[in-house]
């Protein structure tokens, strides 16, 4: 009977461990799947209308065109408004700036950026 018990506390160990390394192992791959990296990103207030800039980094191949989505949200998280900045011929390893055009927006809390690189493979 004292190895039935001692059983149980083992295999649960066992469970957690490839619990564990599953989860390592899917957010590595999950992070290795990142085509473009933004950086720099900021969000300024200046006398003609708030403003988002930031930097992408393509870590892919070359891409023809790539769209720069940036979303506004007050403090309810609801959409304040929306901005497409392209950015054409990003060679496979390059940085490229982006900026938004200043909007009239009195309560923007929050924002949110979505690089879009058209559709994949599936049609999606």
């Amino acid at each position: 009977m004292a190895r039935r018990e001692g059983a149980r506390p083992r295999r649960t160990l066992l469970w957690l461990a490839a619990v564990s390394v599953f989860a390592v192992y899917l957010i590595w791959a999950l992070r290795a799947e990142e085509v473009f990296q933004v950086t720099n990103k900021k969000l300024e207030y200046t006398n003609t209308g708030v403003i988002v800039s930031g930097e992408i980094r393509n870590m892919a191949t070359t891409a023809p065109a790539v769209s720069v989505e940036v979303t506004f949200f007050d403090a309810h998280g609801r959409q304040l408004s929306k901005e497409v900045v392209t950015l054409s011929n990003l060679e496979a390893g390059a940085t490229a700036t982006f900026r938004t055009q200043p909007r009239v927006l009195t309560n923007v809390h929050d924002y949110t950026i979505y690089v879009n690189t058209g559709r994949n493979m599936y049609g999606n």
